[in-house]
């Protein structure tokens, strides 16, 4: 007799199916991206895989600026919630406190939750959220860009959450377009943008908040070693550039040694509108 609480893993980890947002002031209303400076609800789904109905379990939402790794003191606290449940069932829980995204990162963020019962089905006594290990969190990590001419740039963060400085290595590939499909209706696009995979190319980190094509040329494809100071973190901007039509999956891996310990992911759709960059680093939302 047990309480098993769950919030499913992605594939890869942080992408997870279970948590979406549903911008806008209605909670019941279409899923989507969030919006930088709009009101957005979060939403879980959390499931008792136990032999045990559980009352009143605790569920927590976070948001967090896009990065390959952060921990319960760099997450920003959305709200609190409580759910019941049956052994066996899944409910859909929604944060009742709204959630305003900030312009942080060209407006990009990730989310997070968690699901426990301080008694029944405690959560590790850890400041880390070990999201592959821990079957109580789940994150959601993927940004839908917009690639202005072909080229496309993704802001994200390097946290070193330890009280120690640390080596990390950092990559990119394109994946499988097919990865992103569970996530499709929770980002409010068509299934039909899984119809055509676009190739990437170019693909780089550099240190521009704001790079031009200029930058493809001092661009490099893997970082092997990237030293980050105690509880601090370093700003990276990811390029690349989709040729043809279609749609491309970018993962970006934080490794310490073999390790994967972190990760985002990009979903680069075709833009036509001019690049944010080059009509003077308005909003991208």
């Amino acid at each position: 007799m047990a309480v098993s609480l769950e919030i499913r893993d992605g594939n890869p980890w942080w992408l997870s199916p279970d948590l979406w947002t549903v911008p806008g002031s209605d909670p019941e209303g279409p899923e989507g991206v969030p919006i930088e400076g709009q009101s957005c609800y979060v939403w879980a789904r959390v499931t008792n895989n136990g032999t045990t109905p559980v009352q009143n379990a605790t569920v927590r939402f976070y948001w967090a600026n896009p990065a390959v790794g952060f921990d319960r003191t760099t997450a920003n606290l959305i709200g609190i919630s409580y759910v019941t449940l049956d052994d066996g069932e899944s409910k859909e829980v929604l944060c009742l406190t709204p959630w305003v995204p900030e312009f942080v990162n060209e407006g990009h963020e990730c989310i997070l939750a968690e699901a426990f019962h301080s008694s029944l089905d405690p959560l590790p006594g850890t400041q880390d959220f070990n999201v592959p290990t821990d079957r109580h969190v789940a994150q959601r990590n993927i940004n839908v860009l917009r690639a202005a001419k072909g080229m496309f740039k993704l802001v994200f963060e390097v946290h070193n959450t330890e009280r120690k400085a640390r080596s990390f290595r950092i990559r990119a590939f394109q994946a499988k377009l097919g990865q992103v499909e569970p996530l499709i209706p929770h980002l409010g696009l068509d299934s039909e943008i899984l119809g055509k995979e676009a190739k990437v190319r170019k693909l780089g980190f550099v240190n521009e908040f704001c790079p031009g094509r200029n930058a493809f040329k001092d661009a490099i494809p893997e970082i092997e070693e990237i030293e980050v100071g105690p509880n601090q973190r370093i700003c990276l901007t990811l390029i690349g550039a989709i040729v043809g039509e279609g749609a491309s999956l970018v993962h970006v891996e934080q490794l310490a040694g073999d390790c994967v310990i972190g990760g985002l992911s990009a979903l680069v759709l075709q833009e036509t509108k001019p690049d944010e960059c080059e009509k003077g680093g308005e909003s991208q939302t």
